[in-house]
């Protein structure tokens, strides 16, 4: 099976709910599932499996299932509105 990543889109023009300039490794806050299932495979290098939105001690975070080489399954939280990891 073949998983394909969204290749990274720069627009010329920003949707008016998010600011030039607010973006964490090229992607665009806030965050989408996409964009956060992005983010994770940028950051670790491993195929994401899974993406749930939630709220982590009244944080917007999504929830991230990443599959690293070594066959390890790791769960990233990532915060929704500044791409950190909690």
């Amino acid at each position: 099976m073949i998983l394909f990543m969204p290749s990274l889109v720069v627009a010329r023009e920003l949707p008016d709910d998010i600011e030039q300039g607010t973006s964490v490794n090229n992607i665009s806050l806030p965050l989408t599932e996409i964009t956060a299932a992005e983010l994770a495979h940028v950051e670790t290098g491993g195929r994401v499996l899974s993406v749930h939105f939630e709220y982590f001690e009244e944080e917007p975070i999504f929830r991230v299932k990443v599959l690293h080489d070594n066959g390890m399954v790791k769960t990233y939280r990532i915060h929704r509105d500044n791409g950190q990891r909690m």
